[in-house]
């Protein structure tokens, strides 16, 4: 989806009052919105361990601001439900115990009507905070809110990630929405592009919102290298496929390798065969793979035999 990184620039040390609230606002209802297709059955599935249920998202950002801000900062605060501490706790050791994650999708209770009510709750009360706030305490709770935009829109990717693969499980190929990306167009030969490499600064470099992950920008060492002038189609993907790639160990590391064996790899993830024609499951259901696309849902290995 790319939320995050199209308006994380709008987010960063947010004081004045009323672009926080409207910031706020925005980012939650975003949120809500990518729920707008989802029947109630599908808040809660959890098809593997790594992917969460979006009832849980929903939930868990909601708690994020309900922690690191109101319990913080607005004295008068009372959480609507003290357990919710406990299930919407990801992984903030300094916070306390976690529910096993991939036990999520077990959880039918809190219900969904449940968790957008207390996401209603908290978001009520993250206004009032800074509706009251003096404009001597308005700084630090931007900044705590901010951060808390930040998370959200990263979920708000994870929700459409996890939704999709949710779904792809199913044999009758949900659909989530029907707007699909444009059919791609054939590009150039490919051509190399050299570097030299030498000394790179990476990192974040001071300006604008950072998450404490992409600091302290750091110089590392490159050793020359090339790129290619375009990304790899998923027409020159299927050549890979076509020519054995996923039945020769040779172009596999090790671990690679026995991936494929283990998991029975034979394409990239969500593309399987129907009438000999290469299909993949997207956000609009079932779709024929475009070759002119990109290829993407390839894991390091596959790209690695590939390359």
């Amino acid at each position: 989806m790319g939320a995050r990184s199209r308006e994380a620039a709008s987010f960063e040390a947010i004081i004045d009052r009323e672009a926080l609230v409207s910031g706020f606002t925005q980012v939650r209802e975003m949120t809500e919105r990518l729920c707008e297709p989802l029947a109630a059955e599908d808040f809660m599935l959890q098809a593997m361990p790594d992917v969460s249920p979006t009832k849980w998202h929903l939930a868990h950002v909601t708690w994020f601001f309900e922690t690191f801000v109101l319990k913080r900062l607005l004295p008068v605060y009372r959480p609507l439900n003290e357990r919710y501490e406990y299930l919407f706790n990801s992984y903030y050791n300094s916070v306390g115990p976690q529910y096993v994650r991939s036990d999520r999708g077990l959880l039918s209770r809190p219900t969904v009507a449940e968790v957008f009510a207390y996401r209603s709750y908290v978001d009520d009360a993250v206004r009032t905070l800074i509706g009251a706030a003096q404009e001597d305490m308005l700084e630090d709770i931007g900044t705590l809110v901010v951060l808390g935009l930040n998370h959200e829109q990263q979920h708000q990717e994870l929700i459409v990630t996890d939704i999709k693969y949710n779904l792809s499980v199913n044999p009758l190929r949900p659909v989530y929405h029907r707007v699909l990306p444009p059919r791609g167009s054939a590009g150039p030969r490919v051509r190399w592009l050299e570097f030299e490499g030498g000394l790179a600064s990476i990192g974040h470099d001071g300006a604008g919102f950072a998450f404490d992950n992409e600091w302290p920008r750091h110089r590392t060492f490159l050793r020359p290298y090339r790129l290619a002038s375009r990304l790899v189609t998923n027409g020159e993907f299927i050549e890979f496929i076509r020519a054995g790639g996923y039945q020769d160990w040779r172009f596999w590391l090790s671990e690679g390798w026995k991936s494929v064996q283990t998991h029975r790899w034979n394409a990239p993830l969500y593309w399987e065969r129907r009438d000999g024609t290469w299909c993949t499951q997207t956000l609009g259901g079932l779709q024929i793979v475009d070759e002119h696309g990109p290829v993407s849902h390839v894991s390091y290995y596959e790209a690695d035999a590939y390359a």
